[in-house]
């Protein structure tokens, strides 16, 4: 974990701005969600299958574009990052470094599901118990690295070295566990989920699936992302649509469907799915023709299309719309299911090929690539503040009229909003 960098490279506005507006709309719209007042805004941050989400497609609400958009975000860079890393530092440090990377944000997840545990007061279950010990052990080490940094303490480096090797291993110990879970889900030894699997843990995760086909090299390595990427998600997707024969369940989508957001299996179809943001990044960078989008979008519009009519054509009849599930491929964001991963996975490109038309466009005022520079950050803050506010005034929140409710989230988007632009400002980018 580093302190505070100042990065040398060349940013890109169009990903600096994208990343910005996903991590605005993961940590705005979630915090609109306390406020019942502000109606429809109320309700941007709600999942399927519940009824007050925005539903733009059966099963899908706007809220579940905002995961695969995040992981989007990460595989625009991911490639470049990894060999800039290797031409200054080596093969062996730079793959140390990304697989530490991302056993830190899974690590930085249970964290915060171990907060959870500890609000819910989940003291006496051995699981959640244990996670409150690791956590509690991150939430110390952190504070005493910032009093480190407050004392302008010489040596801190070194201390943060061992607490982020610390909060990697806590990401070794989440990815364990969920890893028992899987097995025990698949061979009939239960049929509930151990927790402690969300938006961190599936990015973590996702990162760690495609280190190796990021370390491919050249147009071979190019293409072969798109052909690894292809077959593991076919693979995903036989899993998914099948039944095994020895588990306590109707069906593997409905056991993938008991963990959070998929859990260690559904965790896969999130690693095709960033293998193959890979090549889609690789694909904007060498194109031609500025304004015009990769001819491997425009084949995956017309997957997408077809996925989409064989959707709508198996909804069942006597089914409301919005929550509907199809007959053919399903879209559940729940099991990570093979149409939701194509469809969100579309439209976020579709979202990032918007961004990159005005790539060019130089900004004085330009709040989304102020959040883009410091994403993790922004979401730590927003845990932490936000989630004790929302912990300590629940009640208030839910009973102030829309006037106030509008006004207590203007005040906090400003905030944040100020605190990326001093960041930006300063030039610091705080990293992992």
């Amino acid at each position: 974990m580093s302190e505070t960098t100042v990065s040398p490279l060349q940013r890109v506005p169009s990903v600096d701005r994208f990343r910005g507006f996903v991590i605005f709309c993961m940590i705005i719209f979630q915090f609109a969600e306390k406020f019942p007042a502000l109606g429809v805004v109320s309700r941007l941050a709600v999942h399927a299958p519940k009824e007050n989400g925005i539903y733009i497609l059966p099963n899908l609400t706007l809220a579940d574009l905002i995961a695969p958009a995040f992981i989007l975000a990460i595989g625009l860079t991911y490639v470049p990052s990894l060999q800039r890393r290797i031409e200054k530092n080596g093969k062996k440090e730079a793959v140390l470094h990304f697989v530490k990377r991302y056993l830190m944000l899974i690590g930085i997840g249970i964290t915060m599901d171990g907060v959870n545990d500890i609000i819910d007061g989940k003291f006496d279950e051995p699981l959640p118990l244990m996670f409150i010990v690791l956590s509690v052990l991150v939430l110390l080490g952190g504070l005493a690295a910032f009093i480190l940094k407050l004392a302008k303490v010489k040596k801190r480096a070194k201390y943060y070295t061992v607490l982020s090797w610390y909060v990697a291993f806590v990401g070794v110990v989440g990815l364990v566990v969920a890893a028992v879970n899987a097995v025990m889900l698949v061979t009939g030894k239960t049929d509930r989920s151990f927790g402690h699997w969300v938006v961190l843990h599936h990015i973590g995760f996702a990162g760690l699936i495609a280190l190796p086909f990021a370390l491919m090299k050249g147009e071979r390595g190019h293409w072969l992302r798109l052909v690894c990427g292809s077959v593991m998600f076919l693979l995903y997707t036989l899993f998914h649509e099948g039944n095994l024969a020895g588990d306590l369940f109707n069906s593997n989508r409905e056991l993938i469907d008991e963990v959070a957001d998929g859990g260690f299996i559904g965790g896969f179809a999130f690693g095709s799915m960033l293998i193959l943001y890979m090549f889609f990044a690789g694909e904007f960078r060498r194109r031609k023709h500025k304004f015009l989008p990769p001819v491997a979008l425009c084949v995956f519009a017309a997957v997408v299309a077809g996925v989409l009519v064989g959707v709508f054509k198996t909804l069942p009849a006597d089914t409301p719309w919005p929550g509907a599930i199809s007959g053919f491929l399903p879209i559940n964001k729940g099991s990570e299911s093979p149409s939701y991963v194509l469809i969100a996975g579309f439209i976020s490109l579709f979202a990032f090929y918007i961004f990159e038309l005005f790539n060019g466009l130089k900004l004085s005022f330009d709040p989304f690539a102020w959040w883009g520079k410091n994403p993790i950050l922004l979401y730590c803050i927003e845990f932490a503040v936000i989630g004790g506010l929302n912990a300590a005034l629940e009640d208030t929140f839910k009973s102030m009229s829309a006037p106030v409710a509008a006004a207590v989230v203007i005040v906090v988007t400003v905030a944040l909003t100020a605190l990326a632009y001093l960041l930006h400002k300063k030039k610091i980018i705080v990293k992992l």
